[in-house]
């Protein structure tokens, strides 16, 4: 619904065999998921529905590809390499049950904001995400979430700046499946006061969580950035599964001075 242009599909006949999928942040392109039917495993399919989506997202302008897969699994990891992916560090997948009087810090919800105003907001997140990663931009995710109805987004400001954002995603139409919010991407501008907004980030999302009657946040950070790790723990977060992420170049996909970023790269 983002971008039907990223969506492919391998068919047999009329049957459809197999899909893969791509989103879009600007710079940055999320590769997948990619699934085939059990009945076509082992015969190739996959490698079929790699290069498409690849292509896409190299003409919309990303310059750097991730996405997350299975660390334990050989076979899926050696597929990717084949395309010039590479694992680095593993992903937490980490979960929090939301609780009944989580006290929102001062945020703006982008399904708050009137129409006229959500240009300002998406820009000015766009500010935000471009210190992280030059050319990160999340606007189309932001609105698709809002339009149909699977997700807000929550904006922590100082002033007129943006000073955090955090995308989420909940019910049976998202990632996240019933009863979780999944902040599918988080970051806060690099500053001295980074933790301490970090942490009222985090707890804006329960609150929203508790306010859409769901009952746990699920947030996915990557290994790399050993104080976001830490920081959820503190809060209560305990990982329930870990993944890893791979990257074409094999390189880091934020700037080193972003310490405290949440990404679902599945």
């Amino acid at each position: 619904m983002t971008d039907p242009s990223l969506a492919f599909g391998a068919w047999m006949g009329d049957r459809l065999i197999g899909s893969s999928l791509g989103t879009s942040w600007g710079s940055l392109g999320i590769f997948g998921p990619i699934s085939t039917h059990p009945d076509t495993w082992n015969h190739g399919t996959a490698r079929l529905l790699i290069p498409p989506v690849l292509e896409r997202l190299n003409a919309l302008g990303a310059r750097h590809l991730a996405f997350f897969t299975f660390a334990e699994s050989t076979k899926h990891i050696a597929l990717y390499q084949r395309f010039g992916f590479w694992p680095r560090f593993l992903t937490a997948i980490m979960t929090r049950l939301v609780e009944a009087n989580e006290i929102m810090p001062e945020t703006t919800r982008y399904s708050t904001v009137a129409g006229a105003g959500q240009a300002h907001w998406l820009d000015a997140c766009r500010a935000l995400t471009t210190e992280v990663r030059d050319g990160l931009d999340l606007s189309a995710e932001i609105r698709t979430a809002h339009a149909q109805g699977h997700g807000d987004s929550v904006f922590l400001t100082d002033g007129s700046r943006m000073e955090a954002v955090a995308l989420c995603e909940y019910g049976p139409k998202s990632p996240a499946g019933a009863g979780s919010c999944l902040i599918r991407f988080g970051a806060v501008r690099p500053s001295s006061e980074s933790e301490t907004r970090f942490s009222q980030l985090v707890t804006a999302c329960g609150a929203l969580a508790v306010d859409e009657g769901l009952k746990q946040v699920v947030a996915c950070v990557n290994a790399s950035r050993p104080k976001t790790y830490r920081h959820l723990l503190s809060m209560g977060f305990r990982a329930q599964r870990n993944g890893v992420t791979m990257h074409r170049p094999n390189e880091d996909a934020y700037h080193q001075t972003a310490s405290y970023i949440l990404d679902d790269m599945r």
